[in-house]
Parts: structure tokens; sequence; C-alpha cells
């Protein structure tokens, strides 16, 4: 698996993408490490939550529509006065925006405005060790087919599934 390291400020910006293996996971493993009575259901209902947004990637552009607040707001507010499983999924749609707002850019204002946002977090070290933050700008990719490398995120759906095996018994 590879550390990207060589993250760019402007329109050039490469950085690095989640795929929907580490995007359905991290909020798996979090609820399950969480929920003092973890149900199958409502495990569910945040996978897919968490992996809708890219939907978006069958239109015009990745990281448009579904990746907007303006999208996300509505559902929040609809998850939370429905509660349950509602809830759940767009609690998963919402730490797809969160994961995605540090490994690339989110448009908070899709289709008012193209422009979006992230925030890359550089390590350099061991000597000479320091952090550097900067904030990213750009806008949404052009459709284009995918290259996804999910080793790493394999292994970690690997683990999700065995906690929730575990923790689901």
């Amino acid at each position: 698996m590879d550390f990207h390291l060589n993250l760019y400020e402007s329109q050039e910006f490469k950085g690095f993408a989640m795929d929907p293996l580490e995007h359905a996971s991290i909020p798996g493993l979090v609820y399950l490490a969480l929920a003092p009575e973890p149900k199958v259901g409502a495990l569910v209902a945040l996978t897919i939550g968490a992996v809708f947004p890219d939907l978006d990637a069958l239109a015009e552009e990745h990281r448009s529509y579904f990746h907007s607040l303006l999208a996300l707001l509505p559902a929040l507010l609809a998850g939370y006065l429905l509660k349950g499983l509602p809830l759940l999924f767009a609690l998963g749609w919402a730490s797809h925006l969160f994961l995605d707002f540090f490994t690339g850019v989110i448009p908070p204002f899709y289709p008012l405005s193209r422009r979006g946002w992230g925030l890359s977090i550089t390590v350099i070290g061991p000597r000479n060790f320091r952090v550097k933050a900067k904030l990213i700008e750009k806008y949404p990719d052009k459709r284009h087919d995918y290259r996804l490398e999910i080793g790493g995120s394999f292994a970690l759906a690997l683990l999700a599934l065995l906690v929730a095996i575990i923790r689901l018994h």
C-alpha cells in the first residue's frame, strides 16, 4: 500500500482517493466499536450511506451532487426527524464527506458553486520531523474511468467483516 505525501495546493492537486471498501469499513468499525448492542440492519444502513455519495461518479462530475452539503443537510435533517435507519444512512453519508475532505476536496455548495475544498496533512520525518497542513481548492473531476488499488482497503474490509461477525454474533 502506497503512502502518499506528494500533495499539491492548486488545480493540479493529485491527492489520493478513498475507495468504497474504505468508505464502508471505517464508519462500520466505529459503529461496531461504539454501539452497545450493534444490529445488522443498522450496520447495513450505515454502510450503504457511506458508499452512496460516490454514485455521483456516474454523473458528469465526480465529487459533485452527493458530495455537497446542500444535498447532505436535508438528509441529516430527515434522518434526525425519522431516527433509526434513516439517521444511520445519513451519518454514513456524512462520514463519507468527512473522509473525502482529507483525501481530496468536497464542493460544499454544489451545484450553486463547483469550487471544492479539502485539507492536506503531510507528515515528514523521522529526521527533521514536521507536520504540514494546507487547504486545497479545486473543482470536481470530469467523469472518467477509475483505477483503484484496493490491497490495503481489502485487508481493512476483511478486518471490519471479522469484527462484525464477532460483535453481531
